[in-house]
């Protein structure tokens, strides 16, 4: 039966040079997000068991596990996902497109949420919304709901205000680091800084917290007008009296000038776990690069992909049910799948962009030579000074 990863500690913490970054990625956060990973796997293999499509002998396909439940075109993907993770883990394997059972078989989903609670109770919101998605995804796949439907009901906002909160560790993690990379990126006082995607407004709360001497205006900007609202606050309540808060609304996949972002504006745009998401990742760049200075900073905080971006990791699970996840651009070489990003695809699109001196923290390649489940990184690209 597989196991997750135990990883060897130290050696983790000695590859990560930096006090305040090492200092983030504690033992109990390593152990929780492989407690993560198998609820991820036993949410998967529930799914594929109630839609009757868990391999029999002799295996099957994709397309076959497709026509056997009745699964609608656009759900393809996530069927397709749901497989290959559980290949990944060892509970299936592959052989040419063919998926067979090994006869191992995964915790119940309930059992493994258990785990995850009882080891982190803070934790308990990420076990929630897997549990909730696993619970109605037979509506999904057969055409009844979008995962936005699902997950986005206005009744389940509280789920995501919880979910993307600094209480939440699962998540927060996001945030910390960013705030990190983004300070120090920061020039050493009245620094103008555009949150893009800003969301209910965590990672404002925590760059204001970590970086409030340096900075004078902060403008936080989000799409939705309830998130919008909730994020301006958190923003207000965690801005020192020398920084201004300015709020407003930014799609950011229409022309940012049209909407008020002034080219030249700003000392850093930043935006944590967002540009992912973008429809047309160049264009969002080249908005972001005319918003800046010369010399300003791109800070964005992601999760990120070492090694093939086309594998499957449960950092994937809950956004591949989403189209805003799924229905975007993509590149042979720099982005040849929906989804986060590789260190080097997202390295090729800075470069691509215009940006110069590309730097990911922490060094998630090198970490994945020996800790390939490493997904946390900053990246910070400059716009050329000339």
């Amino acid at each position: 039966m597989p196991q997750p990863i135990q990883a060897d500690f130290e050696r983790l913490r000695t590859n990560l040079s930096d006090p305040a970054v090492r200092a983030l990625f504690t033992e109990r956060f390593v152990r929780l997000n492989e407690l993560y990973d198998v609820l991820i796997d036993a949410a998967a293999w529930n799914i594929l068991e109630k839609l009757g499509v868990l391999p029999a002998p002799g295996g099957l396909t994709v397309p076959e596990a497709a026509e056997r439940c009745g699964a609608v075109a656009k759900s393809l993907s996530v069927l397709e996902y749901l497989l290959q993770k559980l290949a990944a883990e060892g509970w299936l394997s592959l052989f040419g497109e063919r998926f067979h059972s090994t006869g191992d078989v995964p915790p119940s989903l309930q059992s493994a949420g258990a785990a995850v609670v009882s080891y982190e109770p803070a934790a308990a919101i990420g076990v929630e919304i897997v549990t909730l998605l696993a619970e109605e995804s037979g509506a999904f796949f057969h055409g009844e709901k979008t995962g936005e439907d699902i997950l986005f009901a206005v009744n389940r906002l509280p789920l995501w205000f919880r979910y993307f909160s600094n209480g939440n560790p699962l998540y927060g993690v996001n945030n910390a680091l960013g705030a990190i990379v983004l300070g120090s990126h920061l020039p050493p006082s009245g620094a103008k800084v555009l949150e893009v995607g800003g969301g209910a407004g965590s990672a404002a709360e925590e760059a204001l917290s970590r970086n409030g001497g340096p900075i004078g205006l902060y403008h936080f900007t989000e799409l939705v007008p309830t998130f919008l609202r909730r994020g301006e606050r958190a923003a207000r309540a965690s801005a020192g009296t020398q920084t201004e808060v300015v709020a407003s609304r930014l799609d950011m996949t229409r022309p940012w000038g049209e909407q008020g972002i002034g080219s030249g504006q700003f000392d850093a745009v930043y935006a944590v776990n967002c540009f992912h998401v973008a429809p047309d990742l160049d264009r969002v760049l080249a908005e972001a690069f005319s918003a800046l200075r010369p010399g300003g900073w791109l800070v964005l905080s992601e999760c990120v992909k070492p090694g093939d971006p086309r594998r499957a990791i449960y950092v994937d699970f809950v956004f591949e049910f989403l189209s805003s996840f799924t229905n975007v651009k993509t590149d042979p070489e720099r982005r040849p799948r929906h989804g986060f990003l590789s260190p080097q695809g997202w390295r090729a699109s800075l470069l691509a962009a215009g940006f110069e001196k590309v730097e990911i923290t922490p060094d998630v390649e090198k970490l994945a030579e020996e800790f390939p489940k490493f997904f946390v990184a900053a990246l910070a690209a400059r716009r050329p000074s000339a």
